[in-house]
């Protein structure tokens, strides 16, 4: 079989394509365990799987069908339900499609009607536009994940994602349209250059989107870490108490039989209250038995305390739970850091901060309840207050919501009589 110049910028193209539905996987799935050799096999053999159809059979039917039982076969490189899987590949294929047809209007609206060598200019270009528009579909798929993610986007970042795939498609169009001496080497070449630059391009945009992420996850490991070294310092204060406890038994017994042997029962008493606050030096507010969630609620209770603040904790939940240990610290320490927050701020009388936790029937259920002052502002589901000095602070709830999306949680804030709330559900997998 002889391949048409057609055929040869199809599979050109086609590669650019491929990378177009990797970066759409991307948005749908999480690849921190995927084996990276076995993902990138499996979408060069996709590449030369749907190539192959395209050149063997060229049915639209037949290629439907290749194409979404592909898409499917490439979710199982990701961990994911079966009904994400299908979503997924529903949900990429009607875009993929969309963008075709749009694509095809569009470029008719030329008219270009001309042909080089037997290809059909209107043809390629509608080629290199849908694969182009595409990429832009998926940069703004990842972008608006990032934003529901609470990750700030650059006015400039969203400049780029326009200007640059649409620069090279105004170059692309008036290259073919303007020119009227025109070679089937002289497309081969402009092609490839620009599907060249614009992967290079997209390479360098992939890396900034990776060191936004890498900066959340470093800022929640510095402070998981800080909760866990707190309660550290909590079992060794109790530790070191009781080994003094211990030390001194004998001499603690010695005088206590002394005391009661004379009589005097209030010396006694006193005396054993003394002991008990000496075990007692390090205070734990939360004893749930769940390290992440004592080490967090301890930390974050003895700095409200410190704040003069009163702390109201009802927790009802086992000692073991099937969620991630640092999940739960990011969720609780950052519910925890916008009330001191607030709480720092308001009159002494009204210093007080609610905490209730319960997991029943596989559902944790967190709920946060402090006071503020001044007015909030609510913006998508995340609260700031904004002070007469036009400083806005707090209530950014930024990095619980990577940890939701985990989980398939949620998170509602609500206010009433300058009393905030914050109610939190994780589902235990």
């Amino acid at each position: 079989m002889i391949l048409t110049g057609y055929d040869l910028i199809y599979l050109m193209s086609n590669i650019f394509g491929t990378f177009i539905i990797f970066k759409f996987m991307t948005v749908f799935f999480d690849r921190k365990e995927v084996n990276k050799k076995t993902e990138f096999l499996s979408y060069f053999i996709y590449y030369l799987t749907i190539g192959a159809v395209y050149i063997l059979f060229d049915t639209p039917v037949f290629n439907l069908v290749t194409n979404l039982v592909l898409f499917f076969v490439l979710t199982l490189n990701y961990e994911a339900a079966i009904k994400r899987r299908l979503a997924a590949v529903v949900y990429i294929y009607a875009i993929l499609i969309s963008v075709e047809a749009i694509t095809i209007i569009g470029v008719s609206i030329f008219g270009i009607n001309k042909q080089v060598d037997g290809i059909d200019l209107e043809l390629i270009l509608s080629l290199i536009v849908s694969k182009i528009l595409s990429y832009i579909v998926v940069l703004l798929l990842a972008n608006f994940k990032m934003i529901r993610a609470k990750i700030h986007i650059s006015i400039l970042h969203w400049i780029a994602i326009f200007f640059i795939p649409l620069s090279t498609l105004t170059s692309t169009a008036l290259f073919m349209v303007g020119r009227e001496l025109i070679d089937t080497t002289q497309i081969f070449i402009s092609i490839a250059i620009l599907f060249i630059v614009n992967i290079f391009i997209f390479y360098i945009y992939d890396n900034l989107l990776k060191s936004y992420e890498e900066k959340i996850d470093k800022n929640l490991l510095i402070q998981q870490n800080n909760a866990y070294m707190l309660q550290i310092d909590i079992i060794n204060e109790s530790n070191k108490n009781l080994s003094i406890i211990r030390h001194d038994f004998r001499l603690h017994l010695s005088a206590l039989s002394a005391m009661i042997e004379k009589g005097d029962r209030n010396k006694a008493q006193e005396y054993i209250e003394t002991a008990f606050s000496s075990i007692d030096a390090a205070d734990e507010y939360a004893k749930t038995g769940n390290t992440a969630i004592d080490g967090i609620l301890n930390y974050k209770i003895q700095a409200a305390k410190n704040l003069k603040a009163e702390v109201e904790l009802d927790i009802q939940i086992p000692e073991d739970l099937n969620f991630q240990p640092f999940d739960l610290v990011a969720v609780l320490g950052n519910l925890l850091d916008n009330a001191l927050e607030a709480v720092a701020e308001v009159d002494q009388a009204d210093k007080k901060i609610k905490i209730n936790m319960l997991f029943d029937r596989n559902i944790l259920y967190i709920t946060v309840m402090n006071p503020y002052q001044g007015n909030l502002v609510i913006e998508n589901n995340s609260i700031k207050t904004r002070h007469e000095d036009a400083d806005v602070r707090g209530y950014g709830l930024k990095s619980i919501t990577k940890t939701l999306d985990k989980y398939n949680g949620s998170i509602s804030v609500s206010h009433e009589d300058n009393m905030f709330r914050a109610d939190v559900l994780l589902y235990d997998q």
